[in-house]
Parts: C-alpha cells; sequence; structure tokens
C-alpha cells in the first residue's frame, strides 16, 4: 500500500476522540487558500529532507484537516480556543508515537504515524497564521522543547514569550483584556492584560461563526477575516504573512525533532530508526541532537 493511499484508507482508533474524515488524494486541489497552497509548501520547505513520498503523504493528511475538522475550532486554533489547539497537537502526536513501535512496522503504522504527525502540524502552522502572535511582535517559536507539546491554558504565560493566553472570561477575577479597536491595523490586533498591577500582551485568535463555541472575550475578540494571515494576496498583511509563513516552517522543522524525542522515550532507538527510514536516500536530516 503506497502511503498517500494509506492516508485515507486506515481506520484505526483515533486517541484524540475526534471524528474519522473523508480520504484525502494529491488529485483534491484544495487548500486552505485555493491557488495558494500554504500548508503543502511549508510543509515541503521544511521537511525537504524527506522522501518524496512520505511529503506528499504529510500534504495530504495536513491539507485534509481542513475537510475533516471544517466545523472544530482546536484544528485550527480559532476562536480562542488555544487549551484545544494544544491539546489537537499533543494528542496528535502521541497518536503518531504509538504508531512507531519498532516491533510492528508495517505501511499501515506508518500512514497512520504520518496523518496523525500531519494533523499536528497542520494546528501548529495555523497558529502563526491566525493569531496575533506576530503582531505582538513575536518573532520565537511558541514552544521548542523536546518534551510533549505543553497546555496553553486560559490566561497561562507562554514562557518563550511573555504572552497572556487570552481564553475565557471565567467572571470578575479574570484579567481584564483590551485593544484599540479604533486604530489602524496591525495596532488593532494588539491585546493588553491587566493583572493586577502588571500588564502583558495577550494572544487571541480570529473568531470563525461556523465553528462551534467562541472563547474570545468581546472586548478584544476579531473576526478571522480581520486578522488571519493565510494568504499574500491580502496587501495589508504581506509583511505580517511572510513572517508567519517563516515561524510555520521553523516551529515544522521542529517538530520533526520533537518527534524524535517522543519516540526515541517511548520506543528507544528501535522506534527512532523507522523515522529515520523515513528520510530520502543520500538527504542531510535536521540535526535534531
Amino acid at each position: 500500500m503506497g502511503l498517500v493511499a494509506g492516508i485515507g484508507g486506515c481506520s484505526a482508533p483515533d486517541e484524540s476522540g475526534l471524528a474519522e474524515g473523508p480520504e484525502g488524494s494529491l488529485s483534491d486541489e484544495f487548500s486552505t487558500t485555493p491557488g495558494e497552497p500554504n500548508h503543502e509548501e511549508i510543509t515541503a520547505t521544511a521537511l525537504s529532507f524527506l522522501r518524496p513520498d512520505v511529503v506528499a503523504a504529510l500534504q495530504v493528511a495536513n491539507v485534509a484537516t481542513d475537510v475533516e475538522f471544517f466545523l472544530v475550532n482546536a484544528n485550527h486554533f480559532d476562536d480562542c480556543n488555544f487549551s484545544g489547539g494544544s491539546q489537537v497537537v499533543s494528542r496528535s502526536q502521541a497518536e503518531a508515537v504509538a504508531q512507531l513501535s519498532p516491533t510492528a512496522a508495517t505501511p499501515e503504522s506508518d500512514a497512520l504515524a504520518i496523518r496523525a504527525f500531519a494533523r499536528s502540524l497542520h494546528a501548529l502552522q495555523d497558529f502563526y497564521a491566525h493569531t496575533n502572535w506576530i503582531e505582538l511582535g513575536g518573532d520565537e517559536l511558541v514552544d521548542s522543547s523536546l518534551k510533549p507539546f505543553p497546555l496553553l491554558a486560559p490566561y497561562s504565560t507562554i514562557r518563550s514569550s511573555g504572552f497572556v493566553v487570552v481564553q475565557g472570561t471565567g467572571g470578575p477575577k479574570h484579567p481584564l483584556a483590551s485593544r484599540d479597536q479604533a486604530a489602524p491595523y496591525p495596532s488593532s490586533a494588539v491585546v493588553t492584560v491587566k493583572q493586577g498591577r502588571k500588564q502583558s500582551p495577550g494572544l487571541i485568535s480570529g473568531t470563525v461563526d461556523y465553528e462551534a463555541g467562541n472563547f474570545c472575550p468581546e472586548s478584544v475578540a476579531m473576526t478571522h477575516e480581520e486578522l488571519n494571515k493565510d494568504k499574500s494576496t491580502n496587501v495589508e498583511r504581506v509583511q505580517q504573512y511572510e513572517a508567519a509563513k517563516t515561524l510555520a516552517i521553523l516551529q515544522t522543522e521542529h517538530e520533526w525533532c520533537r518527534l524524535r524525542a517522543l519516540t526515541k522515550a517511548k520506543w528507544g532507538t528501535g522506534g527512532v530508526a523507522r523515522l529515520d527510514q523515513w528520510v530520502a536516500s543520500g538527504a542531510t536530516p535536521l540535526a535534531c541532537e
């Protein structure tokens, strides 16, 4: 079974608890932005050292997220659902690792691992395009550890940037979040969170009306149309689009290293050897360790 064909043909239980979706194929001309295949390009650029069939399978599974989980904000870091989005990443990568046992190496398990890993990549690539990370001046990765991706809990502080996660209102004891809605972009996307006497940049993401569950406080909410950096053709956000795409490439590169580390922690060198088989002959993989 080819890897691309195997992406849609496998039906193992999904540990994330999310529903299975339709098959994807390279002939499906679908991307988040039709005619501008950003997820495909980011994945291919970051993981260019992998075999072409592995890259193709990752692209198919990545883009399929927009069909399978069209209505699920967590898979796209929409609606300020940061806790849900971070759980999609960590659970999907745990799924991928579970399929990489050195004693159960099959084309089907490779396809399942690729599908789960690609799902995590889609969410993280969307993170930079759908949030105000760039507008806040974020120029580092949201997480660069080799441990499981951390939970982005409501009103927690992200270690790498110092940004506070804005999610929900939570009653009168919750911090106050504000932004200047009358300011021109990108200043209009700068959110400030007041916690006692301390003020910190606040991380939000765009709201999508057809997705269930909006966790953005009304005082700082911006629609997906107002905030997204999904395409270069939005002339007012070209600089922010390029910055988001650059960080998405770097994060995708890092997630390969995280996958290797998590696989080694669970399965030892035998598990890592399975990932090594994904690398193209003669290619130089990332120096992860």
